[in-house]
């Protein structure tokens, strides 16, 4: 083990040197491509190469980048939370990230397919933008083209209903089910990404492609055929497949696969590194494509970082902020907040990272942008205001300030100490009867200011909201028409080439409410609306 990385565990636990928090403040828009960027990983062997140099890595699964089911319902994430959730990935050391929905979405309509032999363009923008954000940002990704299991983003229990299969295992032999498996994964990869230019198949961030997430039903026959097909339209890309506990026998036989993938709920490095060995042994790259990321020690990060046959550990699975206040909440046990809603997830978190860093080492990449907090309502609580603000990735606690003489100041803190993510909405108990403006500062864990919101005033028996445009849930009504794109850290809504579009709020009370970033008529030729943080306020 390098001497540089020789830690003790009580060292893995403290945050200075394992947790990155630095970023650069400017714009998220598209960044110049860079000479590693657009670089392929290699593999040579049991190992993979970037450069020349050994690639290995930590990072986690954000499985719903391209379709979420944390919204309500199931719909396409927001921007902002692609974004931010991989900027998080970065600030915990992450190099790769696995996700399910860039290349698993079938079955419903906002789907990549909804129906056999049916592609929807629209399901790829978030896809798009979140491909092209993980490049900018020096992310690599593994992305599955199915699923073992009939998820709301569908899987190869999907496709075997469509055909009428009894068992969905038969979808490893029955013809229809091979060449619907081969059209899907082709429209797929040849899908060109409106941000780089690039076909799919033919870009760098994409590291692997992987049959499919969890399959326990893979046959010899199966893996070959197909592993053979996505090698040949992406041959510059790595074929990686796994199952669900244990290691694959199919995958590990075949000619046709890079990288052996294995799963492990709870998380045991002494498991890991056996089944290491044993890919390794036969000559593949081994990685935990998930593990359990609330039983990883301090100890099992070192363990792992010290293992050569680990090329990669990846968590299960990280959230990153809501649009409007707080984090992403998921129940399955396993969920990561940054820096941590509880003291044992920030123990969590302090593992993944720790262990990111120590096997991955010091690697050159791109500075991270900071999108400054943005408050989005100040509301009356009994007569008491009520701040709820939009977190900033990377934050690790936030200084709420108040002013009586208007946004320019003077300010007054208001938070004697720092309060996190989990702590908004936040009440201003001394409320005063007057007009008051706050602002909200996000803070790194040295104390130090990352970025500051842009002010937000509300009067003593005033109500306001900020539409951040992110998605329709503030509007009463809006046409089918509109779009929306990102435009630096906001949207940018407009209606479709040749169209006319409107959006309308209901306001119970006009006279206590304003709205941000809202158009300035309701029904008209719809010019672009910019979102808050790049439009100036105005009011309804």
């Amino acid at each position: 083990m390098p001497r540089h990385r020789r830690r003790t565990l009580a060292a893995l636990l403290t945050a200075g040197a394992l947790v990155t928090t630095t970023v650069a403040s400017s714009p998220a828009t598209a960044d110049p491509p860079t000479r590693t960027a657009d670089t392929f990983v290699e593999r040579e062997g049991t190992t993979l190469t970037l450069q020349g140099e050994p690639f290995r890595f930590a990072g986690t699964n954000l499985y719903w980048l391209g379709l979420d089911e944390n919204v309500g319902g199931v719909d396409h994430p927001t921007y902002f939370r692609i974004d931010d959730a991989l900027k998080t990935a970065r600030v915990m050391n992450a190099t790769v990230v696995r996700s399910h929905t860039l290349g698993t979405s079938l079955g419903g309509v906002p789907c990549i397919q909804p129906e056999p032999g049916e592609f929807n363009e629209d399901a790829f923008a978030p896809i798009d933008y979140a491909i092209a954000r993980a490049r900018a940002y020096g992310l690599r990704l593994i992305v599955p083209l199915t699923d073992q299991w009939d998820y709301y983003h569908g899987g190869h229990p999907t496709m075997a209903k469509r055909l009428g299969l009894q068992d969905p295992e038969d979808f490893y032999a029955d013809p229809r089910a091979k060449a619907a498996y081969k059209e899907y994964s082709r429209q797929v990869l040849n899908h060109r990404n409106p941000y780089t230019g690039l076909r799919y198949k033919d870009d760098p961030t994409i590291m692997s492609w992987e049959l499919g997430n969890e399959l326990n039903g893979m046959t010899r026959d199966w893996v070959d055929e197909m592993g053979a097909y996505l090698g040949k339209l992406a041959p510059r890309q790595l074929i990686s497949a796994g199952r669900q506990q244990g290691v694959d026998t199919s995958a590990l036989a075949s000619p046709e696969v890079d990288i052996v993938d294995v799963h492990y709920y709870p998380s045991s490095a002494v498991t890991m590194a056996a089944d290491a060995a044993r890919v390794t042994g036969r000559g593949k790259v081994y990685i935990a494509g998930e593990h359990g990321s609330d039983s990883l020690t301090a100890a099992d990060a070192l363990t792992l970082a010290d293992d050569p046959n680990v090329t990669g550990v990846l968590s299960w699975s990280l959230f990153g902020h809501a649009d409007d206040h707080g984090y992403v909440q998921h129940d399955d046990g396993f969920t990561l907040h940054y820096p941590g809603d509880t003291a044992a997830m920030r123990t969590d978190v302090l593992a993944n990272a720790a262990l990111a860093r120590m096997i991955g080492g010091e690697r050159r990449l791109p500075a991270l942008p900071v999108t400054p907090p943005l408050i989005t309502s100040v509301t009356k609580r009994s007569g008491i205001n009520e701040i709820a603000w939009r977190g900033t990735a990377g934050a690790h606690t936030y200084r709420v300030q108040r002013s009586v003489r208007g946004a320019n100041g003077p300010w007054t803190t208001l938070t004697t100490t720092p309060v996190g993510d989990i702590d908004t909405p936040w009440l201003d108990a001394t409320t005063p009867r007057t007009q008051a403006s706050y602002r909200v500062s996000a803070l790194d864990r040295a104390g130090r200011t990352l970025a500051t919101s842009v002010p937000l005033g509300a009067g003593p028996s005033q109500d306001v909201e900020v539409d951040t445009l992110q998605s329709w849930a503030r509007m009463s009504a809006h046409s089918d028409s509109l779009q929306r794109e990102p435009d630096g850290d906001g949207v940018r809504i407009a209606p479709r080439p040749r169209a006319t579009a409107h959006a309308a709020w209901k306001v119970v009370r006009a006279e206590a409410f304003t709205a941000h970033g809202s158009p300035t008529a309701r029904a008209q030729p719809c010019r672009p609306c910019r979102s808050p943080g790049t439009e100036r306020p105005g009011s309804r």
